[in-house]
Order: C-alpha cells, then sequence, then structure tokens
C-alpha cells in the first residue's frame, strides 16, 4: 500500500511538472541555459572564450564567457519553439556556431574546440 502511495506521488509530481513546463512554453517564459568548452586535443577546460545565443526574431543574447573550468551560460533566456545558434567567439573570431533548441532548463553537451 505504502508503495503504491509513493508511485501516485511521483506519478502526480512529474505530471505537474510537465504541465508547469507546458504552461511556460505557452506563455513564452524564460529559462537557464549552461555549457562548457572543452580543448579537442587535451579534454581540458578553455578559459576565456565568448558564448552568445543568437535567435532569428529575438536578436542575440548577452555575451557569457567561460570561466576557469570552462563554463559558460545565462540566466534567463527566452523559450522559443524556433531554435537558437549557439556561437562561439575566439576573440573576435567566430570559431563555432551550432543551433540549439531551447525548451527548458538546459545544458548543453561539452563542446570541444
Amino acid at each position: 500500500m505504502k508503495r503504491r502511495r509513493q508511485l501516485l506521488l511521483l506519478v502526480g509530481a512529474t505530471l505537474a511538472l510537465g504541465s508547469n513546463m507546458a504552461r511556460a512554453q505557452a506563455a513564452g517564459g524564460s529559462v537557464p541555459v549552461r555549457g562548457q568548452v572543452l580543448s579537442r586535443g587535451s579534454g581540458g577546460p578553455v578559459p576565456g572564450v565568448g558564448a552568445v545565443l543568437v535567435h532569428e526574431r529575438l536578436g542575440r543574447s548577452a555575451m557569457s564567457y567561460t570561466d576557469a573550468y570552462g563554463h559558460f551560460g545565462w540566466t534567463t533566456i527566452p523559450i522559443r519553439p524556433e531554435p537558437y545558434f549557439l556561437e562561439i567567439y575566439w576573440g573576435q573570431q567566430l570559431i563555432y556556431r551550432q543551433p540549439v533548441t531551447i525548451g527548458f532548463p538546459t545544458t548543453l553537451p561539452p563542446i570541444h574546440l
């Protein structure tokens, strides 16, 4: 009986989370986005490169620079059905550009440069 109750609570919590995400998407909410840049050669972090998210209609996010561990991110990126483009810059030179979809709090896979 106790396990059944726990299972029902877990299912209810999962459904509530899903409906909250659907409402946030419908309302045009915003979510955090995080990522990490690693060296293709050594596998170590790449500090000091700039990352920006570009959206066709919304424009560009603020520049986020990688820290000593190669991490970068934003606390509030608007949820949109169309993809963003993640751009990575070394100084002013674009060195990476890929589409990313933002629909919930997102941790991007490591980027190896």
